[in-house]
């Protein structure tokens, strides 16, 4: 039998125990990666519970955003509504204030309406007034004559709005008897006023105004068409305040004056009324007699 040799037994036993002892570490080792692997999934555990809950409070704090902004889109459509509804009491507390004021400039309405009556050489006149529209800067007054006034049978006036004491524009139809013949034509009468002193509104005991007036007034009447120009300058003055009674009423009233500017001359005196809205008595100097018109009846 052959003897091994004790060096090469005293080697192989040293592999030996190295590869035992290598053994013997890398499983100390993985047991220690192993823990750390285990703790590693418990916290990728308690993050991902973490995300869950963070995204159902985003999902939630989305929802709530999305619920405000109705909130604020149904302000905002109620504050636009009251803005219109402030803008409209605004504008009624404005006019109702006018209507307080006295001598105001009137405030007229689609369908107001006055009838006056005057007497002109021993002929009896109705004078009927309607509001019948209304623009920017001007109403528009329907008036008839019954029977027709000089030859006027109806017209329209277009008003300014910032003085409404004389019309702008004129449009009316009219007739004209001519041996033992009527021909009815139509005319245009258009008005161009400067003031100088202020404007009349607001009326106010002591006031005095001048004006200009610039009349240009054209008829046609069987198809041709005539035109005459009138230039003419007044003054005028608020008298006093006075009690008038007329048929539609009593009325406390402005007094008011106009002369003719040039030869001094009085051409009419006129009562305005803030509750009428209009002249309640008028008395025109011009004619021969003089003619009174008074208030008959009125709605405003």
């Amino acid at each position: 039998m052959r003897e091994i040799p004790i060096t090469k037994i005293g080697a192989t036993l040293l592999i030996v125990g190295l590869v035992v002892g290598a053994v013997a570490g890398y499983g100390g080792g993985f047991m220690v990666y192993q823990s750390q692997i285990s703790q590693l999934e418990s916290d990728i555990s308690t993050l991902q519970s973490n995300i869950t809950a963070l995204n159902s409070t985003l999902n939630e704090a989305l929802a709530n955003a999305t619920s405000l902004q109705t909130l604020l889109s149904e302000a905002y459509t109620d504050i636009t509504s009251l803005q219109a509804q402030l803008a409209d009491t605004q504008a009624l507390l404005a006019e109702a204030q006018a209507e307080l004021t006295p001598g105001r400039l009137p405030i007229l309405h689609v369908g107001d309406w006055w009838i006056m009556e005057f007497v002109f050489n021993e002929t009896t006149y109705t004078w009927t007034q309607n509001v019948t529209g209304e623009g920017p800067n001007y109403y528009a007054i329907y008036s008839t004559y019954e029977p027709p006034y000089m030859g006027r049978a109806n017209e329209t006036q277009w008003v300014d709005k910032s003085t409404i004491i004389s019309p702008v524009w004129i449009h009316g139809q009219s007739e004209y008897t001519y041996d033992n013949m009527t021909i009815t034509y139509t005319y245009n009468i258009t008005f161009f006023y400067t003031y100088y002193g202020g404007v009349p509104f607001p009326l106010i005991v002591g006031k005095e105004f001048n004006m200009t007036e610039i009349m240009t007034y054209t008829m046609t009447m069987d198809n041709t068409t005539y035109t005459y120009k009138y230039n003419m300058s007044y003054v005028s003055k608020v008298e006093m305040i006075e009690s008038v009674t007329v048929p539609a009423g009593t009325f406390t009233c402005f007094k008011i004056n106009m002369w003719n500017a040039t030869s001094g001359g009085l051409i009419y005196t006129a009562w305005y009324s803030d509750e009428a809205k209009t002249w309640v008595k008028y008395v025109d100097y011009t004619t021969t007699p003089e003619t009174t018109a008074e208030l008959k009846d009125y709605s405003v």
